[in-house]
Formats: C-alpha cells, structure tokens, sequence
C-alpha cells in the first residue's frame, strides 16, 4: 500500500455529530416534604421522575469506538508505526484489557441509562392514574396527645420477642409504627348536600407485623360524645362534619389513631365491582330477593326477578346457611351492601348490613388478587375522581408498589361492638333505658364501659402487643 493511500486510510472520517455533548440523566426529585411527624410510607418517594435542570451534566467527548480503535492499534504496532517506539511491535496486554474495559464499561452506562428512562417514564405514568384522587386534608384535629403516624415498612423485619407495648389507659391515641389504620367511609351524598351520610364506617388495617388485612366496623348507631356537638350517634359526626368530624370522633371515643382516611361513594362503589368483571358471592334466596327488589322498585330493572333463584343451585356452607354462587354487577353487589333487611322480603339489621359490606370488600380484594396490573390501573383510573382521601400521591404510589405482598395477607374481620355481647358490652336504647337527644328518645347502642371496649378495640387490631391493664375507674 502506497504511503498516500495509508494516509487516507488513517485519516478520521469527518463526524457529523457534535462533539462534547452533555448527557443529562433522569433523577429522582425530592420526595414530598410531609408535615412532621405525618411519615409512614414504604419506601416513601414521589413516585415522579423528570429531567431536572439542577442536574449535573456529564461532559467530555464521546468515548471512540473500541473494538475499531483496538483493530487500529494492532496493525499499526505490526507496521512498525514510529509512534509505538521500537519496542512497540505489539500492544501490551494490559492496554488491550484497558480498551476492553472502556468498551464493557459503555455497555453498563447505555443499559443503565435505559432503565432509567423507561423507569422513570413508568413513575410519571403511574402517578399520574394516581393523581386522579381528591386529595383533601384533615380539618378536624384530635383533643389528645399523638404518636407518630405508622409507617408500616420501616421496622418490617421486627422479632416478635420485640414487640412494642400498648398501654391503654394512658391518655394517648394507639398506633403501632407497623401498623396502617385507613378509615373508610362509605358516602350516600344527595344533591345539594355538602357531606351527605355515611352508613359505612370501617378502620381498614393494613398489619405488616402480624401479615394480616383487617377491617373493623364500626356500628353507626352507637352513642359518642361528637367534639363541638351534642352527643349522638356516630354517623351524626360524618353529617355534621364529613370525615374529618368523623374521624376525630372516631379517635377520641375508641382511643385508635386514625393514620389516614377515604371516602368512596356510591357510584365509584359500582365502578369498582364492573371494573373488575362483577363479583361471585354466596347469597341466601332471601338476599337474592332483596337484591330483585330494590332493582325493580327503583327502576333499575324491567322485570321483578332479574336474578331468578330458580335459576341457581342452593347448598349449605360452613355457616349451616342454605346459599348460592351468584355473580353481581356493581349496582347489584351495592344493593346487597346497602342491605340490612326488608319486612317480607329478607331478615337482617345493622349488623348483618356491617357484615355483607366486609364480604363484599373482602371479596374485591380477593379479586384483585388474581387481577394484573392493567386491570388495577384501569379501576384506579375510573374510580381516582370519586375518591377523596388524604393519603398522598407519593403514599399512593409507595402502597401501590407493594400491593401484590399485602393482598398475601389474611383477611380478618369484625364489628364494634360485636353483636352477640350485647349486654356484656353494651345495650340497646328503649323505653326502660331512653337517651334524649335534642328533646327527643332515640335508639341507639350505649356502651357500658368505655375503658374496657377501648381494650377490646385495641387487642383486635394490635392483637398481643396491648398490656393487660384493667380501668382505674
């Protein structure tokens, strides 16, 4: 090869690039300042990526293309190129391991790169399905002393040995940091009203520690003291002041730190359950009947048996209860929850309406088990508006993260008080016993002594960490 030739063929082609670009990264941006000691989420992040002008470029010119280059320096070394200097007949070994280094090195930096923009185009993505949900802060604050709000990742790996102890009777609200107390309300908010009412309250725990799922109703009608109000029952508090009223009574009468709350309404109730296919539920033929019922009388339905229970085969469960495998739309499982008897159609009270709610959303979480995550992203999305609550998008987000390991969890359940220590726990209003509110008799459940059902309370959604203290009074 002529030594003009050899020239042209070492001359570097002419890059149409532009040399000395800055390489700017994805980065996380600071998560969002809670106010203290208002922290408990797993992992907590803001769950939101973006280029962030603040972020320190990487300067310098592009690396060169190695496996070239290294082709390049062999045949120069074998020419004899002065440059390499007499003994530079062949490239060392170390320098051929540096250049192979530089090569691996650029591979790692292009996957890594990668990850962190599909990554954080996926955070973006997700948080925006979550910031479809009403975010609305606590306007009522509680009259008693508080613990941090529970973070129920941070001592995940805790022995049992090393529980925590939970006095009672000490004048604070009860939180375990392991521990993540949600309250639900269900909102039947009639047009033109500003809260409307709440037939469903339920403290819905999410137990890291004792890897369980709990939910505990509340019965509406139980007499509380209501901060500002006369006392009265409890669904009163959600009317006279909405969740944030109704949690601070929920707090200051049952003595359980309420970390969080949510209000889903009627509507975004049905949404959930047709989302999600329907639900299969094992009802009674009276419950089937009801369901009918109301389906007809309220125009939702052309015939007065839209689900014929001569079109179902009826067994006995574990309960002795004769019952079928029904599938409801939303509309209809809402009617089932809404249930709580009808003279001449279906038996049942308050109680039994509590327990039909629990089934209906322990069986949606149930659901969701078995559903992907396009499923679950699709009844966020339809849902997100029609949700107030005041966990956080970023909280959202860090519990979202983690859903497929609490849905693992057991699904635990009660109400309060429980139905069959009546007279043990508490009595029924009437004639003999009146409560006058407002002038006038109401009846209502009347706890007997509040000490001893706040023990109760808390060794359901604590279970072993509660001390075995008895009431000074």
């Amino acid at each position: 090869m002529s030594e003009h030739n050899r020239e042209q063929k070492q001359k570097p082609k002419k890059s149409t690039e532009q040399k000395n670009d800055n390489i700017v990264f994805y980065e996380q941006k600071t998560p969002i300042k809670k106010d203290p000691p208002q922290k408990y989420s797993e992992h907590h992040t803001s769950g939101k990526m973006k280029l962030s002008s603040s972020t320190v470029p990487i300067k310098g010119k592009a690396l060169p293309n190695s496996s070239k280059k290294i082709k390049k320096d062999l045949n120069e070394a074998k020419s004899g190129n002065p440059k390499y200097g007499s003994k530079s007949k062949k490239v060392s070994s170390q320098k051929f391991k540096l250049t192979k280094k530089r090569v691996v090195i650029n591979v790692i930096c292009s996957v890594l790169a990668a990850v962190m923009i599909l990554t954080g185009t996926g955070c973006i993505f997700i948080y925006t399905y979550f910031n479809r949900i009403n975010y609305k802060e606590r306007e009522q604050k509680p009259e008693v002393s508080k613990t941090s709000v529970a973070d129920v990742s941070k001592n995940s790996t805790a022995h049992s040995s090393n529980l925590p102890k939970i006095d009672t009777y000490n004048g604070e609200l009860l939180n375990d940091p392991m521990i993540l107390n949600i309250m639900l309300f269900g909102a039947d908010t009639r047009k033109g009203a500003s809260t409307g009412q709440s037939d469903t309250m339920i403290l819905f725990s999410i137990d890291t520690r004792h890897k369980k799922l709990k939910m505990l109703s509340f019965m509406r009608d139980t007499y509380v003291d209501i901060p500002g109000y006369e006392s009265q029952k409890l669904n009163a508090s959600y009317t006279f002041g909405g969740a944030s009223l109704a949690v601070t009574t929920i707090e200051l009468n049952y003595g359980i730190q309420i970390d969080r709350y949510a209000v889903v309404d009627f509507k975004s109730f049905r949404k959930i359950i047709d989302t999600l296919g329907g639900i299969d539920l094992e009802l009674t033929d009276e419950e089937i009947d009801y369901i009918d019922w109301q389906l007809y009388v309220n125009g939702q339905a052309d015939t007065r048996y839209e689900l014929d229970v001569n079109d179902y085969n009826f067994y006995e469960n574990e309960n002795g209860d004769y019952v079928a495998n029904v599938h409801l739309t939303g509309q209809q499982a809402l009617w089932h929850a809404r249930n709580r008897g009808e003279d001449g159609i279906c038996s049942g009270d308050d109680y039994t309406r509590t327990l039909r709610q629990r089934n209906v959303v322990g069986k949606i979480i149930s659901d969701l088990k078995n559903a992907d995550f396009a499923t679950i992203l699709a009844v966020i999305y339809e849902i997100g508006p029609m949700i107030t609550t005041n966990l956080k998008t970023s909280e959202i987000t860090s519990l979202a993260t983690n859903i497929t390991k609490y849905l693992k969890y057991d699904i635990v359940s009660e109400s309060a008080p429980i139905a069959d220590n009546v007279g043990i726990d508490f009595y029924y209003s009437d004639e003999n016993n009146p409560v006058i509110v407002n002038g006038d008799m109401i009846d209502c459940i009347v706890i007997y002594d509040w000490n001893e059902f706040r023990q109760k309370i808390a060794e359901f959604v604590f279970e072993e960490q509660v001390e075995q203290t008895t009431s000074s009074e």
